[in-house]
C-alpha cells in the first residue's frame, strides 16, 4: 500500500496515483468554528482485506469518498456539450469517474477518531478526514497523526492545524443567505420511508442538519407539500406547515422561502402567461385571482399567527423572461395585494421587471454582464443574490462535477467582491426518476437536452441518511470565508480577494494560491 495526503479543495479521480515523493505532512489554516479537512489517497490496496483508519491528537470524523460517473461534459454555455462544440474549460474530458460522495465512517470519540473496519474493494481508495475546531478553541497550532492500516500494511501521515484567533459566526438570521431547493418526497422515497410518517420526519431533520452544516439558512416550503385539493379548492395542512417550520428552525435555519404560486401555462418556455400551480387556473383571470386569494389568505393567517413575517420570503413564478414579463408584473401585484409586506424573490435577470421583485436573483454570468443595472437596483433598495444551475458552463463559476473543485469554494469570495447578498440553487436532492446518483450524473431534461453532471444534487441518499459531497463542503468553506471578508474594511477585503478572483470567469485554479489568500484573510480577520 502507498498513501499520501491530498488537497481537499482538489477533486480526486478513480485513476489517481500516489506520487513518487508522496506528501506525508500537511499544514492547514482554519478559523475557530471551522473544519480542517484533508484527503488521503491510497494505492496498491488488496481487495478483500480490511482497512482501518485512526487519528490521534484531535477529535474528528473519517469519511470514505465514493466515485461517481461523469458521462458527458458541461457545454460551453450550459447543459451538456453540443455536437461539434467542445468546452475547453472543463477540468477533465468525459467520460471519467470522480470522488464526490462522502460516506461517514465514524464520529468523534474523545480525543481521537477511529474508523470502523472497512472492507477493501478496489486497489485505489480515497478517504477524507474532518477535524472540527471549537468556537472557543485557543489560537495556535496542534498536530494530528493519521494512521492507516490496510490488511497489516501501515502508513502514517501528519496533519498540522493552525487555529487563528477569529470565529466563524453560526448559521442563522445574520449569516449569508443561502438556499438549496430540496424534495421532501424524495427524502422519503430514496430511503424507503412512508411519506409523512414519523421516520420520514426524522429523515427530514437529518437533511436539515446537513444543510445547516453546509451553512444553508433558508428553507423552502413548496405549496404542493402543504396544500391538498378539497372540493376543487386548495386547503392548507396547517399542522404540517408548522411542523416543517419547527424542524428546520430547530436545525438552525432562519428564513422561510414560500414556494412558487404558479408556473408557465404551457410547456413552452416562452409561454406568455402563468397559471396557478395548485389549480392550473390562469393566474391573472378572475378564477386565478380567487384561487390565489384563497391560498394566500391561509398562508397569511399562519405567517401572522406564528410571527413568521420577518422571516418569510415569497416566490411568485420561476425564471420569468421577456415573453411573459407583462403577465408576471400583474401576477406579482396580485401576490403583493394578498401578502402585503413580504419580500418577493425569484430567479430572474430580465431588466424589464424593475419594481416587480424585492430580491433579484440572476445567474452568475448575467449578473456580471449587467452589473451596472443590478447596482442601480440596489441603489433603490432592492437586494441582489445570484444563482447557478445547468448554466453557466464554460469558464464560469459553478459547482458541477467536471469543473475544478475550487469553483464552488470561490462562490463566497465572488459574493463578497460584488456585494451579492445571497445564493440559490435548485438541486439539493432532485434526483430524476430512475436516476441512481451514485451511478448516473447526467440526466435528460426533455428532448435531446441533458442536465450536466451534478446539477440535480449536491447530497447523496446514503444508507441511513443524507451523505455530504466534497462539492457541498467546498462551497461551505467559501461561504465561511465570506463571513470573514465582510468583517473587514471593504478596501482591505477587495485587496485580499484580487489575487484569487477578479470575476465569475476570472479566478485562480491553483489551490496553493487560494490557501495563501485564505491564510492572509484569517490573519487580517484575527486582528480586526
Amino acid at each position: 500500500m502507498r498513501a499520501e495526503l491530498r488537497e481537499s479543495l482538489e477533486f480526486l479521480y478513480d485513476d489517481a496515483v500516489v506520487g513518487d515523493a508522496p506528501r506525508l505532512a500537511m499544514t492547514l489554516d482554519v478559523a475557530r468554528g471551522g473544519i480542517a479537512a484533508a484527503h488521503v489517497l491510497l494505492n496498491g490496496l488488496t481487495p478483500g482485506k480490511t482497512l482501518r483508519c485512526h487519528v490521534t491528537g484531535a477529535a474528528g470524523q473519517w469519511f470514505r469518498l465514493l466515485d461517481v460517473p461523469v458521462e458527458a461534459n458541461t457545454g460551453l454555455d450550459g447543459f451538456t456539450e453540443r455536437d461539434g462544440v467542445a468546452n475547453p474549460f472543463v477540468a477533465r474530458r468525459a467520460p471519467f469517474r470522480v470522488f464526490d460522495a462522502m460516506q461517514p465512517l465514524t464520529g468523534a470519540v474523545g480525543g481521537h477518531a477511529a474508523s470502523e473496519p472497512l472492507e477493501i474493494d478496489s486497489p485505489i481508495m480515497a478517504l477524507r478526514l474532518h477535524v472540527p475546531i471549537a468556537p472557543d478553541a485557543p489560537a495556535g497550532a496542534f498536530t494530528c497523526t493519521l494512521a492507516i492500516d490496510a490488511g497489516g500494511e501501515p502508513a502514517h501521515l501528519t496533519l498540522t492545524v493552525r487555529v487563528h484567533a477569529v470565529s466563524i459566526p453560526p448559521v442563522g438570521a445574520g449569516s449569508f443567505p443561502y438556499t438549496n431547493w430540496f424534495s421532501l418526497r424524495l427524502m422519503a422515497e430514496r430511503h424507503d420511508l412512508e411519506p409523512w410518517g414519523e421516520a420520514h420526519w426524522r429523515m427530514i431533520a437529518r437533511y436539515a442538519a446537513l444543510m445547516v452544516h453546509g451553512r444553508q439558512n433558508i428553507f423552502w416550503v413548496p405549496q404542493g407539500d402543504v396544500f391538498a385539493m378539497r372540493d376543487g379548492h386548495p386547503v392548507l395542512n396547517r399542522e404540517r406547515l408548522r411542523r416543517l417550520v419547527q424542524v428546520f428552525t430547530d436545525a438552525g435555519m432562519h428564513y422561510i422561502e414560500g414556494g412558487h404560486f404558479g408556473g408557465r401555462t404551457t410547456d413552452d418556455w416562452h409561454s406568455p402567461t402563468f397559471s396557478i400551480a395548485l389549480t392550473r387556473s390562469l393566474a391573472t383571470s378572475a378564477e386565478g385571482n380567487a384561487d390565489l386569494a384563497g391560498i394566500a389568505q391561509q398562508l397569511m393567517e399562519e405567517i401572522e399567527g406564528n410571527g413568521w413575517g420577518g422571516r418569510w420570503l415569497q416566490h411568485v413564478a420561476d425564471e420569468p423572461i421577456d415573453s411573459n414579463a407583462a403577465d408576471y408584473r400583474i401576477f406579482t401585484g396580485m401576490v403583493r395585494k394578498y401578502m402585503p409586506g413580504l419580500p418577493i424573490v425569484d430567479a430572474t435577470m430580465y431588466e424589464g421587471l424593475v419594481g416587480s421583485v424585492n430580491i433579484w436573483c440572476p445567474q452568475a454570468q448575467e449578473y456580471q454582464r449587467h452589473q451596472e443595472f443590478f447596482t442601480a437596483q440596489r441603489a433603490v433598495g432592492d437586494t441582489v443574490w445570484f444563482y447557478t444551475c445547468c448554466f453557466p458552463g464554460g469558464p464560469w463559476l459553478n459547482r458541477l462535477l467536471d469543473m475544478e473543485l475550487l469553483r464552488p469554494a470561490l462562490f463566497g469570495w465572488a459574493a463578497a467582491r460584488f456585494r451579492l447578498h445571497g445564493f440559490l440553487h435548485w438541486g439539493l436532492n432532485h434526483y430524476r426518476p430512475g436516476q441512481d446518483p451514485f451511478q448516473q450524473s447526467v440526466v435528460g431534461h426533455g428532448g435531446e437536452t441533458k442536465l450536466p453532471a451534478g446539477d440535480t444534487h449536491i447530497v447523496y441518499p446514503g444508507a441511513d441518511g443524507p451523505w455530504s459531497s466534497v462539492r457541498l463542503e467546498a462551497q461551505r468553506e467559501g461561504v465561511e470565508d465570506y463571513e470573514l471578508l465582510r468583517r473587514l474594511d471593504p478596501a482591505r477585503a477587495q485587496a485580499l480577494i484580487e489575487p484569487v478572483l477578479r470575476g465569475f470567469d476570472d479566478y485562480t485554479k491553483d489551490a496553493a494560491a487560494f490557501r495563501a489568500a485564505r491564510r492572509a484573510l484569517l490573519e487580517a480577520a484575527s486582528v480586526g
